[in-house]
């Protein structure tokens, strides 16, 4: 395929990503929050918005932060609480890039980003040499480690990264956090993006082509597992690998990237693979009341919330006190550091 027809093919893939399917997850979000709206006693004018930047509707970001903001929504409830008159409300995102972006600028209050990227910004890396919005990003908990998923067709011929020289493969959207390593983990294989039929479609869009055979492999940086993948078990799939010890490289020069696995089984007849991994952060903007953030840890790890989190995804039972500072690549916001004082887990 010619690099001009690629790109239509590219384009035409980020705006589906952020057009039907987005708007659709929006407005269903934004009916439910006029729903919470009128059945409140509060007038819609003293409602407030905590907007969580979230991912793709296949991804794990987005049933996670649905989950959040349930619990965050009920907790309002209480006239009592520091959250009372606020309204939680998950939104569909390219990912952790934009999360960032979001929270920094005021277009979200919370996100859920990537340790790495989060990292980038708190070390003013990439896109974010120059300071964008008002404030820093500040972290409310770590969340659950993600996996770089390198996902082809068992008849692609690939078995290692430097397979992927000349395949239909789809590094995920423009501007996700998935995009960003998958450019580190090809330079670590001698292999840039001009190198493969590149596409940059979200894992909700792989799908058909992966069927069709249009598509011959996707990434994505998400736990495990993931809907995108499950979905193509009848198509037979199997996950590229990466060599440990070039793991352990790319993690001596990017510290928040670790070496990781997959486990056998995670997806029907695919082995163990090795991979790397990065822990799901909750982050905020430093600008946000200590109140807030301090009851936000606190319902995030409310017994309450914990139920909801195992029954809305796999993963949920990751997210506990326990691994609430592991991975962490930004200081904690004010709030949140005095809830986990009262816990006793920081001085």
């Amino acid at each position: 395929m010619a690099r001009s027809e690629r790109q239509g093919t590219e384009n035409g893939g980020r705006e589906g990503g952020r057009g039907g399917g987005w708007t659709a997850h929006r407005n269903l979000a934004l009916f439910m929050a006029a729903l919470v709206v009128f059945m409140s006693p509060l007038s819609a004018a003293a409602l407030e918005a905590l907007r969580i930047g979230t991912g793709g509707s296949t991804g794990v970001y987005y049933p996670i932060g649905r989950v959040i903001a349930m619990a965050l929504t009920e907790a309002a409830a209480d006239p009592s609480s520091p959250l009372h008159g606020r309204v939680a409300i998950a939104q569909n995102s390219a990912g952790s890039m934009e999360n960032a972006r979001g929270v920094l600028s005021g277009e979200l209050e919370v996100g859920m980003v990537q340790a790495d990227v989060a990292a980038m910004v708190e070390q003013r890396q990439g896109e974010f040499a120059r300071p964008t919005g008002k404030g820093e990003l500040r972290a409310i908990a770590s969340l659950y480690p993600e996996k770089l998923q390198m996902v082809v067709r068992s008849d692609a011929g690939v078995t290692g990264v430097g397979d992927l020289r000349g395949k239909r493969f789809s590094l995920d959207e423009l501007g996700s956090g998935t995009k960003a390593i998958m450019n580190i983990v090809l330079a670590a294989h001698g292999l840039g993006e001009l190198d493969l039929q590149a596409l940059y479609l979200k894992p909700a869009f792989t799908e058909d082509k992966m069927k069709s055979g249009q598509l011959q492999g996707f990434a994505l940086m998400a736990g495990a597992p993931n809907e995108a993948v499950t979905r193509l078990a009848d198509v037979g799939v199997s996950l590229v690998p990466i060599a440990p010890a070039v793991a352990a490289d790319i993690h001596s020069r990017h510290p928040f990237l670790a070496p990781g696995s997959i486990p056998g089984g995670t997806y029907r007849g695919v082995a163990a693979t090795p991979t790397l991994e990065v822990f799901a952060l909750l982050v905020v903007n430093e600008t946000m009341p200590e109140e807030i953030a301090s009851t936000m840890a606190e319902v995030l790890f409310a017994e309450r919330t914990a139920g909801l989190l195992r029954q809305g995804h796999p993963l949920g039972g990751s997210i506990a006190l326990d691994n609430a500072l592991r991975g962490l690549s930004l200081p904690l916001h004010p709030g949140a550091e005095r809830f986990y004082r009262q816990q006793r887990l920081v001085p």
